[in-house]
């Protein structure tokens, strides 16, 4: 019974050190950007030491791996497809899924565009974090086609799953919303007008 309280304890311990890494570096990331971010400042800023700091995350491309699912996932322990938001993508109409779909990405985006952003700056100027971008926008592929699969009831073509693919982009949702002034609540009545488009003429068979 000791051991397992221990055993417990260590675990919750190292959650709550990883929770408070990814807010510092999080942080740290979004006002310093990728270069001036380094592990020692985010150690000092979590108030835990550079061990420890390293014990979670082996280097700056992993913390900020880190960060950007946490920030996808809302900082719960779970899968983004677990997620209870994402699965309303696969439930009623077809009208009802894509409103789900857009609510979704909208609150993804006002969590993690930010940091995702941070990434494509990295790209710039390193190599393996360029490598890492480009793992990452196939995954993002791969998860367009998944979410268009639940939001049409089947798997879609990939001509559907590429404008998808650019609809989603973060780089819209930045250059919109910065640059153009747009409030989120624009953006996802934007999105919902061209993704409807672009998805409901393949529920007409």
């Amino acid at each position: 019974m000791a051991r397992t309280y221990s055993s417990d304890l260590r675990t919750e311990r190292a959650r709550l050190n990883r929770a408070a890494v990814t807010d510092a570096a999080h942080a740290m990331f979004l006002s310093r950007g990728w270069v001036a971010t380094t592990m020692a400042d985010v150690a000092s800023a979590a108030g835990l030491t550079r061990q420890t700091v390293y014990q979670q995350f082996d280097g700056k491309l992993a913390l900020l791996d880190g960060c950007i699912d946490s920030a996808l996932s809302n900082g719960l322990d779970s899968p983004v497809r677990q997620l209870p938001d994402y699965e309303k993508m696969g439930t009623g109409t077809f009208e009802e899924r894509l409103v789900a779909g857009a609510a979704w990405l909208r609150g993804a985006h006002e969590r993690s565009a930010a940091i995702q952003h941070v990434l494509d700056e990295a790209a710039v100027v390193d190599p393996v974090a360029a490598q890492r971008l480009s793992v990452r926008e196939k995954t993002r592929w791969d998860e367009n086609r998944w979410a268009a699969g639940l939001i049409l009831g089947g798997p879609p073509p990939d001509i559907v799953v590429d404008a998808m693919w650019l609809l989603t982009a973060r780089s819209v949702w930045l250059r919109l919303t910065r640059e153009r002034g747009w409030t989120s609540e624009q953006w996802e009545q934007w999105f919902i007008a061209h993704a409807r488009t672009e998805l409901q003429p393949r529920t007409r068979s």
